[in-house]
């Protein structure tokens, strides 16, 4: 709502309008107040825009302030005249429904707008960010209607904020995951001397350029040096991912055999995988310990003989002690 002006007086005015360029306001005024009354005095029409650089040379602002900030106070007045639905007075009458302001107030102020960009006081950019889409619309700031710019920031603030882009699944990023199981399983190319530092860049840039997740690829690894235990190229792939990663995802495979549904026992290279790693102090004893549970009193002609033999098959000493820790057949 426009009030009684407090710094541009109707004698400033008539200095303006004549065209006194010597003529200086006495004292110092707040930057954001003073534009706030310059630029209703222009769209009252009681000063030309031509005058606006004029006074802008005959005062001094309290708070220094610099082009960028003059233009930003501009674009933030400009907005706020826009959307005021509280004018008094003669400029009551210039109400519409939808709360738009009509008549000489709107059109006067739409090229009050315009004149701030031609004149670079205001960069465009500011009246994009800040103005609704029906004002730039109308001070053609903009090349689509504003109904259609609508639905453009929609769409576009649904893809930011509420489109999920992470994923985790294998079969989503094929190609990705294709490549990275192509180079996981290359047997014994991968020994080669200088395969471990070539294999572990590329298995980064998979991760990088496909947008794969980490913990999936770290599943796939261990899954991979579960196949080929003999494999050195993976104690060099291990070391990139955190350790406490390996032992969750260990975990939750062996809690995978120890579901009622399930009928199938523990492949032994999983407990050798989880010895190795143990051994090679990638993970700690008791993070698994904590997911296993003691052998049973029974007989060990009780034991079904394929479980039977992968517990008694010790890979090393530490893994002698693993593998009658670690559940090892099913209830």
């Amino acid at each position: 709502m426009s009030q009684q002006p407090s710094y541009i007086t109707d004698d400033c005015i008539k200095e303006w309008k004549n065209g006194n360029y010597s003529f200086k306001l006495p004292n110092q005024v707040p930057m954001l107040r003073f534009l706030y009354e310059l630029c209703w005095t222009m769209v009252r029409g009681e000063l030309p825009f031509q005058k606006c650089k004029t006074v802008l040379e005959s005062v001094e602002f309290l708070d220094g302030g610099s082009e960028e900030e003059m233009g930003s106070t501009f674009a933030d007045i400009i907005t706020q005249m826009a959307l005021d639905h509280t004018i008094v007075g003669d400029y009551r009458t210039r109400l519409i429904k939808l709360h738009t302001i009509v008549g000489d107030y709107r059109t006067r102020l739409i090229k009050l707008a315009k004149w701030l960009v031609e004149s670079t006081l205001v960069p465009l950019r500011l009246f994009q960010e800040r103005c609704e889409e029906e004002f730039l619309w109308e001070s053609e700031m903009i090349k689509i209607k504003a109904a259609d710019l609508k639905s453009k920031e929609v769409r576009v603030n649904t893809r930011l904020l509420y489109q999920q882009t992470k994923f985790n699944l294998l079969r989503e990023e094929s190609e990705g995951y294709a490549k990275l199981v192509t180079v996981l399983c290359r047997g014994s190319e991968a020994s080669a001397k200088n395969a471990s530092a070539a294999t572990v860049g590329i298995i980064k840039s998979l991760i990088g350029h496909f947008d794969l997740d980490p913990n999936r690829v770290f599943d796939i690894v261990l899954e991979c040096f579960e196949l080929q235990p003999g494999n050195d190229v993976f104690l060099d792939l291990i070391p990139i991912f955190p350790k406490s990663h390996a032992s969750q995802i260990l975990a939750f495979k062996f809690q995978y055999y120890q579901r009622m549904e399930v009928s199938r026992p523990v492949p032994f290279g999983l407990y050798q995988l989880t010895a190795l790693l143990v051994k090679k102090d990638f993970i700690d004893l008791d993070s698994i310990r904590v997911f296993s549970c003691p052998i049973p009193t029974c007989p060990r002609q009780a034991i079904p003989s394929p479980i039977r033999v992968d517990i008694c098959k010790p890979v090393s000493s530490t893994a002698s002690i693993l593998l009658y820790t670690i559940k090892p057949w099913q209830i």
